[in-house]
């Protein structure tokens, strides 16, 4: 029988409430810990006027595997539970765990969100929980794997699926060190009250992996120095909100989209000095009315690792590790790709420098939305794996965009699906002009190209374009 979802919603909201509760209570009671004010008359004194004792130094958690291996397993059984209640999915047991560990492996038909958001997602908090257990980007990728090895087998009652241990792991990984590393920056270890709750939920919510970890060590409420670091050396950011039309490819009306986005450029490659894993990437989120989801685009591009020596300089080589999701209602599309690239800066005078970043592409994994799928596979789109390229240049004046323009291709060969291949490339122009005060207009034209071949009918081909209005702010 089908469990009755305010039930599971008042579970849901009740686990919620009380880790909120929890983070707060401990906030609190910092706050309480603080010097009081009395009054005496008319006029407000000290209770004691001592100087504050300065805050215990911040340390780094050891790296505990043990340690990282339990919360891995605790996430995985409240991630369990949630479906049994909340999704009506069928609990796993002994049996089933024995059933999918010596039984053979799938692709699972789920949805492009699923599959490309939640499952990295999942990813990105096992990620954290190694990062945040003292572990190293390269000590806390195999957690990633870990985690979703023990998913697969153990916390669904379906056979395991190999296209989510893939974008689990890999995509997990690419996304939770940027996620890492913006959580670190929002988080403050000296603040407490209000402005400390928030930062922790913030956190909490958006990077379960940390926020679990800094909970169950009481480092929630704890006030202590900030970590040394935790700030780049450079960070810009940028807002857009407009319009966009997208065309559909098939002689209907093109679809038209409220548009809000957000754009962050972390740390300067060009800067010198020791570049660990992700010390620059750049990212980018887009909410659209259109998407069936409301994430319409998220991506990650980072430095995994650099060549050539530390010195500052005007162009870096290196491996470079992204992802793209892009769920807008017109097109489903994903990718992981490792690059060997070039970034490169040069001044133009008058304030003026060209960026332009070259790579080639081993990409792993390739979700390409296929009309003939959904009879073979349950899904909607193929999987393959390829390679590819990128290129793009960039104008900037003061470090803000002017102009752009990018091309990117991607060809893959179909390991489950209705194609044989696909070719999916992807080009953009935009151009914006600076007002006032930080603020620009802004226009994109994106085209989305795509080709298929098949064994059992003739090639296919779409051409889907999006045209985008905005305002901008920042970067």
């Amino acid at each position: 029988m089908r469990r009755e979802l305010g039930v599971t919603r008042f579970g849901v909201r009740v686990l919620l409430a009380v880790l909120l509760t929890v983070t707060v209570a401990g906030a609190l009671r910092a706050q309480a810990a603080e010097p009081a004010l009395v009054l005496a008359g008319d006029t407000a004194v000290a209770a004691a006027k001592r100087e504050e004792a300065p805050l215990p130094p911040w340390r780094s958690n050891p790296p505990a595997v043990v340690r990282s291996v339990v919360e891995i397993t605790f996430i995985n059984a409240v991630a369990a539970g949630i479906n049994t209640l909340a999704r009506d999915i069928q609990s796993p047991s002994p049996g089933t765990w024995w059933d999918n560990i010596q039984g053979g492996w799938e692709w699972d038909p789920n949805d492009i969100r699923v599959n490309h958001f939640e499952h990295p997602w999942a990813g990105a908090a096992y990620f954290n929980v190694g990062r945040a257990n003292g572990l190293s980007f390269w000590g806390a990728a195999p957690m990633a794997f870990t985690g979703s090895l023990m998913w697969e087998l153990l916390g669904e009652a379906k056979p395991p699926s190999v296209n989510d241990l893939m974008s689990t792991t890999i995509t997990g990984i690419s996304m939770g060190e940027p996620l890492r590393r913006l959580s670190l920056m929002v988080l403050d270890e000296e603040a407490r009250g209000v402005d400390r709750v928030w930062r922790e939920v913030a956190v909490f919510v958006a990077n379960p992996g940390l926020g679990l970890n800094r909970l169950s060590r009481g480092q929630s409420w704890q006030r202590r120095q900030n970590m040394p670091g935790r700030r780049p050396d450079a960070l810009r950011t940028g807002l857009v909100a407009g319009a966009r039309q997208l065309g559909r490819g098939d002689g209907r009306d093109p679809l038209t989209s409220a548009l809000a986005g957000f754009s962050v450029e972390y740390g300067d490659p060009f800067a010198g000095g020791a570049r660990e894993p992700f010390s620059s990437f750049s990212g980018s989120l887009e909410l659209l009315s259109s998407s069936p989801d409301a994430l319409g685009q998220m991506s990650a591009r980072g430095l995994l690792v650099g060549l050539g020596d530390d010195a500052p300089r005007t162009s870096v080589g290196g491996v470079f590790m992204d992802f793209d999701y892009r769920r807008d209602g017109v097109v489903d599309f994903a990718q992981q790709s490792f690059g060997l690239g070039l970034l490169s800066r040069s001044p133009m005078g008058g304030d003026f420098r060209l960026v332009t970043d070259v790579s080639l592409e081993a990409t792993p994994i390739l979700a390409v939305r296929d009309g003939y799928s959904e009879p073979l596979t349950e899904r909607t789109y193929d999987y393959g794996i390829g390679g590819g390229g990128r290129a793009l240049a960039q104008l900037e004046h003061r470090g803000r965009r002017v102009l752009s323009a990018s091309y990117r291709a991607y060809w893959g060969a179909t390991l489950n699906g209705a194609s044989d291949s696909k070719l999916v490339q992807l080009a953009a122009v935009e151009a914006r002009l600076p007002v006032v005060a930080g603020f620009a207009l802004g226009a994109s034209y994106q085209l989305f190209l795509q080709r298929s071949t098949y064994n059992d009918r003739p090639a296919e081909s779409q051409s889907l374009p999006a045209f985008s209005v905005y305002v901008a702010r920042g970067y």
